[in-house]
């Protein structure tokens, strides 16, 4: 049985994968990195980051994509 484990590879990997696609969702969803500031109550370097793909959210903001885009988040945030 696994023990549901990330090895270290496998963890980076992920993180690269998911700034791609939080990216792509942010594009998709937001008019500009000030948009993606005011609704998701973080500052403009944060914002400009997550734009720019250099960057990936905390939980807070992917549990708040999730709330008010279920479907949308469901389908274009998932590996």
């Amino acid at each position: 049985m696994s023990s549901g484990k990330f090895s270290k590879q496998q963890a980076l990997s992920y993180r690269q994968a998911f700034k791609a696609r939080w990216q792509k969702f942010i594009h998709s969803h937001f008019e500009s990195p000030e948009h993606v500031a005011f609704t998701f109550g973080v500052d403009a370097t944060t914002a400009r980051n997550w734009w720019e793909g250099s960057n990936a959210p905390s939980g807070f903001a992917v549990g708040m994509a999730y709330e008010r885009f279920p479907s949308e988040a469901a389908r274009e945030l998932r590996g």
